[in-house]
């Protein structure tokens, strides 16, 4: 069991960089001196957008985080399933978005991200469906 936890820490700890990674991609042309402002943008910025964003990226791969460090109750390796069904639910969601504004660039981070969230939720079943 205890590979099995390794892997499931490490890929939440590998979904958060990936996050940062695909928010550092959207603000790189910035640098270069491109307007990065989304086109219907009015200068005030969502806060429910934010918090959903900074909950997905942060809270929930953290909480799984810290399930693991409580994985011999078995009530936390459930509660690290679901936070792991949700994020392999948004993964795909935030991937299928690349249907309506394609980018290569945001495509193989997403890519990536959905299969570690794949990986993740299957890691995660197999801790929950194993004995004690």
């Amino acid at each position: 069991m205890e590979n099995k936890i390794s892997k499931v820490s490490l890929l939440w700890v590998i979904i958060m960089v990936g996050f940062m990674a695909h928010i550092a991609v959207d603000i790189l042309p910035a640098f270069w001196g491109a307007n990065i402002a989304m086109p219907d943008s009015t200068g005030e910025a969502s806060m429910s957008m934010i918090m959903f964003m900074m909950s997905m990226a942060f809270f929930v791969p953290m909480c799984g985080l810290l399930c693991m460090n409580y994985r011999k109750f078995k009530v936390m390796r459930v509660i690290n399933l679901v936070l792991a069904t949700v994020m392999m639910l948004f993964n795909f969601f935030h991937t299928s978005e690349l249907f309506m504004e394609f980018n290569p660039v945001q495509l193989i981070i997403l890519l990536v991200m959905l299969v570690l969230g794949v990986y993740l939720f299957v890691y995660s079943l197999r801790m929950v469906k194993q004995k004690d």
